[in-house]
């Protein structure tokens, strides 16, 4: 039995969740999805960041 799987955001995994969810009738799909904190703690500190290295772009 699976519960749940942690990955990354890459849309591949998007894809193997939902063959698994048909595969599997216990497996509950997306609400089984865990995405990595590491991976989104990643992604949210590029999208604070980025508007910075632009601003001191554009001051230069």
């Amino acid at each position: 039995k699976i519960i749940s799987i942690t990955c990354d955001n890459a849309s591949a995994n998007n894809k193997m969740i939902e063959e698994l969810a048909e595969e599997l009738p216990m497996f509950l799909g997306a609400r089984s999805h865990v995405r990595c904190f590491a991976h989104v703690v990643n992604l949210t500190a590029k999208g604070v960041l980025i508007p910075y290295h632009i601003l001191g772009v554009l001051l230069t």
